[in-house]
């Protein structure tokens, strides 16, 4: 079924009358929540394959995108759930036959139909066209509705009525050509990317001279260079001098850049072993921050000259080295020759034209604000086309009329105009991932160690931070028409290995459409979709458009008459309806945290207009700000959805000693009952607290880790939250979504039973109960702000009040103290007096822990706080000083308690006797 027949769909939707009169779906019930967090550990679990095809951000695993498409659609049977699990698990063809006998079934002619709003690069309609159902993805950006029509939609079409391609079959790099039997578009995408890259290549022969092999080298060392302050002779930007980090096992001493200083000129040399010198570009001994130091005179100019500097035009492009080796494994590095630096004189009088009504090379201002997405705008760069040097551009822009080239010939070869487009997009493809290595953000990536001890392999790092932020180096690596990671030889050939697995996995799935459309206006007919499964933008994590706009400016130069749909607009990419929270202060930045909730809740009634009302809405969502949760939540309640089922799965990479989120979470939801009944906030408390209770006794046996259910409590907690048409509190206001994030948290706290020396944990006070669950969670690792306030919040206590005495700050977040707190009193918790007399035995023995008791007001039978000693040596390694004092004190805990009521009594008589004093002569006096 195409889109236009999408819109036209005439069967009648049934209608109902409450939220429980639609039939139940599999995803109401179960999940294969540990199926899902052992698969996405796996190549054909993780989806690396799938995404390697085109660039785009912050895609969910295909195992979990598969599992919320099957439990969305199929019914709610045990004898499927084992099919389920082996499709998810291996995507075994004898499960998938049996799912799709399962939908053919339950679902009428032409049906089911699945849409994804929020599409990105396809994974969701991937996974629900290779059931061979209907699948549609919408989204706003082009270059990610590109990369889903690459992913799901072209490999699933019959080319095989086109006639051959105008192009020579040769090899692309060392690989050669798949066999003539190989699948028609796997072929032809082969033969299209080796003769873009041959004519790229001729055309920019003359600005990359071979070396003494008779080849292209695989790769260039630059850095930007800027005038001295002091002496104003120039020097360049070096951040490592390290080109090859040793390897002991081959013999292999390294290599390292030395800096030649003669006059007022320098010069490199490539040297054997460690660097020797320090880099121009570096942060001072004992200081924080970078700043570059002229070789000449040793000036130093702070990292807001340099900016400045950049911002007044003065950054000048310097060749340090040559890479040759290209794809052995031992690529070695020289000084540039004569001939290299007369090859780049020729670049000055490369001739750049228009393409259509644009310039060759992008002139796209970059917007204000953006200096946390691109980089660069911090360093003085104000265009698009500035991101690249004067070489990467002119093959760039060979690269683009080879691809626009190509694409003329194959309608002349009587190509039809869809199959010349989608072989062209490949192409483009392929382009955009060699944009990813290219640009002053692309930098040298070394693999090994200083010393030796590892493997030393080099390749070119991407151009991307946190995922999406596009990197800038003041020393970056430029990849030419040679052999060698990062080069176009090397994207082309991985990119056709990840086409033929794709294909290959497609079976004999359904075509996907993708189509540009904004998600609060959907071009979908009312009641068409049986589920709108998505994976929304999170919040403020991704700056999607402004990320990708890179890619977009270099495909509208080839691509606008190829796919005018998507890239025949002007400017950059629209993001009016763009549905983030953007970061960075940009001057009359519209997507702010209201904008983002009021456009959710917008893009979620469209949903539900275009929605079956027996239909589902599934959303993949995963965030550490409650904030995020919250906004997300209340959009659903207020597009007129119902939480029905929320099931986690570890799908999100976790750093070493930082403990994060790392699960994202598949929400269930359903329409609302037109006329829900209104309740007390006591009553929905209770039903609430029996409700998330009820689950943990099933999460429990499931083996879902306590870190888990605390998310996975929001969906009993909204499913009850959603009966009501409202929940009042005893003043009359509403109830708010936050007091029941709270409450099925604290449920799930309180549902395990936890003990601490057989004292239930709600017996201790809030504190001490907060710092107790921390320790089991996370021990001593550092946890993200947001993930630390939802804990906080489960005692109803507030993050910033825990700050100092029971946390520490810093960038990686919050970690539980453990050193001594400033001082106690008899109001300090017990965690914060456990913590008090593991110093005082270090300071003074069994005296000084007596002293801290009395002075917190705690006697020598106090089990609470015994308990808390008892449960911190439980949690540290015995070989932590606090567990040594801690140890020492417990043993001690007789003679201790013994000297508590001397230490007391010796305090109230000093006491008493300062008072006598004070009235006698004088608070300054006594």
């Amino acid at each position: 079924m195409s889109v236009d027949e999408l819109q036209q769909t005439s069967d009648t939707p049934p209608t109902f009358s409450t939220v429980h009169d639609v039939r139940t779906r599999m995803i109401d019930r179960w999940f294969p929540c540990g199926p899902v967090d052992a698969a996405v550990k796996t190549p054909a679990g993780s989806g690396l394959s799938e995404k390697a095809l085109f660039t785009w951000f912050a895609s969910r695993p295909i195992a979990q995108a598969r599992a919320a498409v099957l439990t969305t659609l199929l019914p709610d049977r045990e004898d499927l759930r084992s099919a389920v699990v082996d499709l998810v698990s291996s995507g075994s063809r004898d499960a998938r036959e049996t799912v799709e006998a399962a939908l053919a079934e339950d679902y009428p002619a032409g049906r089911p139909v699945v849409l994804d709003v929020f599409s990105g690069r396809g994974i969701i309609p991937l996974e629900a066209a290779r059931l061979g159902v209907t699948a549609v993805g919408t989204d706003l950006s082009p270059v990610a509705t590109l990369a889903g029509r690459l992913l799901a939609e072209y490999p699933m079409r019959d080319w095989s009525g086109e006639p051959r391609l105008p192009f020579a079959t040769e090899t692309l790099g060392d690989a050669t050509l798949f066999p003539e039997e190989a699948p028609r578009l796997l072929n032809d995408v082969a033969s299209l990317l080796a003769e873009v890259g041959r004519r790229a290549a001729t055309e920019v022969a003359q600005l990359y001279p071979l070396n003494a092999a008779g080849e292209h080298p695989w790769a260039y060392l630059w850095a930007l260079s800027i005038p001295c302050d002091h002496c104003k002779r120039r020097f360049p930007l070096i951040g490592s001098l390290s080109l090859r980090h040793p390897y002991a096992r081959r013999d292999d001493p390294g290599q390292t850049l030395y800096l030649i200083v003669d006059d007022d000129t320098w010069r490199t040399e490539v040297r054997d072993g460690l660097p020797v010198q320090e880099p121009t570009f570096a942060a001072a001994v004992g200081r924080k921050g970078k700043s570059a130091r002229c070789v000449f005179c040793k000036h130093t100019h702070p990292l807001d000259a340099v900016k400045a500097k950049g911002a007044n035009g003065e950054f000048t492009d310097v060749l340090l080295a040559v890479a040759d080796g290209g794809e052995t494994p031992r690529k070695v590095f020289r000084a540039p020759s004569q001939a290299d630096f007369a090859a780049l004189e020729k670049v000055s009088a490369v001739q750049f034209g228009r393409v259509g009504n644009l310039t060759e090379v992008p002139d796209e201002p970059i917007p204000p604000g953006n200096q946390d997405t691109i980089r660069a705008s911090g360093y003085g760069f104000r265009t698009y086309g500035a991101l690249i040097n004067a070489r990467q551009t002119a093959y760039i822009v060979a690269l683009v009329r080879a691809i626009r080239s190509c694409h003329s010939d194959m309608l002349t070869a009587s190509a039809s105009s869809d199959y010349a487009s989608a072989l062209t997009g490949f192409a483009a493809g392929t382009l955009v991932r060699k944009l990813r290595r290219s640009t002053r953000g692309a930098r040298l990536n070394r693999h090994g160690k200083p010393d030796g001890s590892q493997q030393n392999r080099l390749d070119c790092h991407d151009i991307f931070t946190d995922e999406s932020k596009v990197a800038f180096n003041l020393d970056y690596l430029e990849t030419g028409p040679g052999a060698g990671p990062g080069t176009w030889g090397s994207i082309a050939s991985n990119g056709l290995k990840t086409l033929e697995k794709v294909i290959k996995e497609n079976g004999a799935g359904r075509s996907g459409r993708f189509r540009r459309a904004s998600a609060v206006a959907l071009p979908f007919r009312d009641n068409s979709v049986d589920a709108v499964i998505t994976d929304p933008p999170y919040y403020n994590m991704i700056d999607y458009a402004d990320a990708s706009d890179l890619f977009y400016v270099w495909l509208k130069r080839g691509l606008f008459d190829v796919m005018p749909d998507l890239f025949g607009g002007t400017g950059l990419q629209d993001k009016t309806d763009e549905i983030i929270v953007k970061r960075g202060n940009a001057p009359g930045e519209h997507r702010t945290r209201d904008f983002y909730e009021q456009m959710l809740s917008r893009a979620f009634a469209e949903a539900k207009r275009v929605l079956r009302p027996d239909g589902h809405l599934v959303v993949v969502f995963g965030h550490s700000d409650p904030d995020a949760w919250l906004r997300l939540l209340a959009a659903l309640r207020d597009a007129g959805f119902v939480v029905t089922s929320s099931w986690p799965s570890r799908t999100e990479a976790g750093n070493t000693g930082v403990a994060s989120i790392k699960v994202t979470v598949t929400i269930g939801c359903r329409v609302a009952a037109p006329q829900r009944p209104v309740a007390t906030a006591a009553q929905v408390d209770r039903e609430v607290t029996t409700a998330v209770k009820s689950a943990v006794l099933q999460w429990d046996t499931d083996g879902l880790a306590l870190t888990d259910q605390l998310m996975a409590a929001y969906g009993p907690a909204m499913e009850v939250y959603g009966r009501y048409s409202s929940v009042l509190l005893p003043t009359g206001e509403q109830a708010g979504l936050d007091r029941y994030l709270t409450l099925a948290r604290a449920a799930v706290r309180d549902a395990t039973a936890l003990k601490v020396d057989q004292l239930p944990l709600e017996t201790f006070d809030a504190p001490t109960r907060f710092a107790v669950f921390w320790q089991r969670l996370y021990g001593r690792t550092d946890v993200p702000k947001g993930e630390a306030r939802f804990l906080a919040q489960a005692d109803n206590l507030r993050l910033e009040d825990m700050r100092g005495p029971l946390l520490t700050e810093s960038k990686s977040g919050f970690k539980l103290r453990l050193d001594a707190p400033d001082a106690v009193t008899e109001r300090s918790s017990n965690f914060e007096v456990a913590r008090a007399m593991a110093k005082a035995w270090d300071d003074g023995g069994t005296e000084a822990v007596a002293t801290v008791m009395a002075t917190a007001d705690r006697q020598a039978n106090d089990a609470h706080l015994w308990a808390v000693v008892a449960e911190t040596l439980r949690q540290l390694p015995a070989s932590d000083p606090v567990t040594k004092a801690l140890t020492a004190v417990q043993r001690n805990a007789g003679t201790i308690g013994t000297m508590i009521e001397y230490v007391a009594a010796a305090a109230a008589a000093e006491a008493d006797a300062r008072a006598q004093l004070t009235l006698s002569f004088g608070e300054d006096q006594a």
